[in-house]
């Protein structure tokens, strides 16, 4: 592989490219599929980290291919078959801003019409699946929102949804008879 690669970078260090397209090439097999099968899907793979103070930081990986095979060189053993593609969690930011809650999810690969939102006062269940990728994610609110305020996008594989923070309840003195 690395032969045909070989005079295409003018600085003549042509190595690195050659590793990342075998390394990629190594994923697909151990996929189970051709490069072929995905041309019209891009893999997506990342993560974030969030420290907040006296904590331990928080690692969310997010994308459309399995996290857990990050040792390339591990060897497969072809009986058990094709590595399949597991749900995973969306890369999600929570915004509270003006007495509004602003939740944007990146769900790339999906049509509107193969995601499901749901929510409650507290909690926002995000849910997305299709013939290629599942993804699922439920979040934990920052604030009591307004569940029917709801208003949800989507365009270009982000999904956003806004919430109006709900109104905390005076305190009411109730007279005892």
């Amino acid at each position: 592989m690395a032969d045909k690669k070989k005079g295409n970078n003018p600085s003549g260090s042509d190595d690195s490219f050659s590793d990342i397209t075998d390394m990629i090439e190594q994923m697909l097999q151990r996929f189970g599929v051709g490069i072929e099968e995905f041309s019209d899907e891009p893999f997506i793979y990342g993560f974030s980290i969030t420290q907040r103070a006296n904590e331990d930081p928080e690692i969310r990986e997010f994308g459309n291919i399995p996290s857990d095979y990050n040792d390339f060189e591990e060897e497969i053993d072809p009986l058990d078959g094709p590595l399949s593609i597991d749900e995973k969690k969306p890369l999600v930011d929570v915004l509270e801003m003006d007495g509004k809650v602003y939740v944007t999810a990146e769900i790339s690969g999906m049509s509107r019409d193969d995601i499901s939102v749901c929510a409650t006062d507290q909690y926002l269940e995000i849910d997305a699946s299709n013939k290629y990728y599942t993804y699922s994610e439920t979040l934990e609110m920052p604030l009591k929102v307004d569940p029917n305020s709801a208003k949800a996008t989507f365009k270009n594989g982000v999904l956003e949804v806004i919430f109006s923070v709900m109104e905390e309840t005076a305190k009411v003195d109730i007279k005892i008879n």
